[in-house]
Formats: C-alpha cells, structure tokens, sequence
C-alpha cells in the first residue's frame, strides 16, 4: 500500500490561518496540489476570503463567496482559535461570549453553512483545537477549555449526524505549541520538545485523506505526550 498524499483537485477550506497552526495547515494542502481558501491572513497560492465568522449570517456569506470561487468544497478545516486566560471566578459574560465565540461559535457556523457542499463531495471535516479541551488547562484556561471541549463534542456529534451522507468528521487536539504562551514556562514533554504547526498539519492531511476514509468522531491529541500520564 503506498501512502499517496495528493489533493490534486480538491477543494479546501481553512480559517484561522490569522494563527501559525492554521496558516502551517493551509500551505501543507497547498504544497499537496490542493485548491485552498482561507480566512485569516494570507497564504501564497491561496484564495483569501473575509467577513465576521461569528455571525451566522456574514459567515454565510463568507463560505458561500469561498464555495463559489473553488467551485465546491472537499474539506473544511476549522482551525480559528482564541485565547485569553482569566481564573475562573473572575469570569465575565464578556470573556465568556469571547472564548466561545474565539472557536466554538466559527467552528459551528463554518460547518454548517459548508455542510451542502460537503454532503455533494461526500467532503471531510476536520476541527482543529487544544488538548485542554479533553484534560484540562493550568489556571486561568477554563473559559478557553470549556469552549474546546465544546468543539470535540461537536465532532463526536457531526460524525454521527453525517456518516449517512457520506460526510466525516474528526477533531485534532494540539498540545502547547513551540513559542506560544502556553509553552513558555511549561515542562518539556516526553518526546524531548514542544511541538511546531508542522507537526499538526501532516495529520489534519492524513484526517482528511482517503486514507482515512474510515475514520470519524475520532478525537487525536498530539501533544508529544504531555497528557500522556493525565
């Protein structure tokens, strides 16, 4: 069996590529033959869409606009993230509508308005978040943990909501990544260094690949194995 990894001719949606994680993730389907869309900053040999992801109706338009120039969707890559630590108690309505709307909210939002396009492909959708979705955080990441477990329920839900249509679903933890906040002051994982996007763009390739055709809800943390004894 050889492990071809080509998208020659397929359609690829990412947001978040504002963030290293999603701009790594668009310039791996690009460098794979693949038509790319993105939202966020702009990467080279991408189409570069904007509007409000958080509202359901600019986010519309944004995947219709995104749709229309690829000519139909593959893949969706739901990479956009937010982040701003505060202990839980001091809390506020404003940070929480923020960590939600930061991820959850655009993730939803994106899927759903791609999810006509998806179901004529028989597409993949791949939801890109963090690790302390699924153990937890250090002090301060309850918000933001909250809403990325949001995220990895989602997917379990899509997968089973969509696998009639052909449709599949699956979610990418990524531990602190090399440089990031999260990272600075945090122990070295097993594997003897924190992880870079390049790491995680090679396995939200694979997810979305025939390669993968028969996963979904799957949930995989890459973290070096940081959580490994959690």
């Amino acid at each position: 069996m050889t492990m071809d990894m080509s998208f020659a001719g397929k359609r690829v949606f990412v947001s978040g590529t504002d963030g290293p994680l999603g701009a790594a993730i668009a310039q791996a389907f690009v460098a794979n033959g693949a038509t790319v869309a993105v939202h966020g900053v702009a990467v080279d040999r991408a189409l570069t869409v904007a509007g409000d992801l958080h509202d359901a109706d600019a986010c519309k338009a944004t995947l219709d606009s995104a749709i229309a120039a690829l000519g139909g969707l593959d893949v969706i890559v739901n990479a956009a993230d937010f982040r701003d630590d505060k202990p839980f108690e001091q809390v506020t309505p404003e940070d929480w509508d923020k960590a939600l709307n930061g991820s959850f909210t655009a993730s939803l939002f994106c899927t759903q308005f791609a999810l006509p396009a998806l179901q004529a492909s028989k597409g993949s959708i791949v939801n890109v978040t963090s690790a302390y979705g699924q153990m937890g955080g250090p002090a301060g990441s309850s918000a933001y943990a909250a809403a990325t477990g949001s995220i990895i329920n989602m997917t379990r839900m899509q997968a089973l909501r969509f696998g009639v249509d052909g449709v599949r679903s699956n979610c990418l933890c990524a531990g602190p990544l090399e440089g990031s906040a999260a990272a600075k002051g945090a122990d070295v994982p097993p594997i003897g260094r924190h992880g870079t996007p390049e790491d995680m763009a090679g396995t939200v390739l694979f997810m979305a690949s025939g390669h993968a055709a028969f996963m979904t809800g799957a949930i995989i943390v890459i973290d070096g194995g940081r959580y490994s004894g959690a």
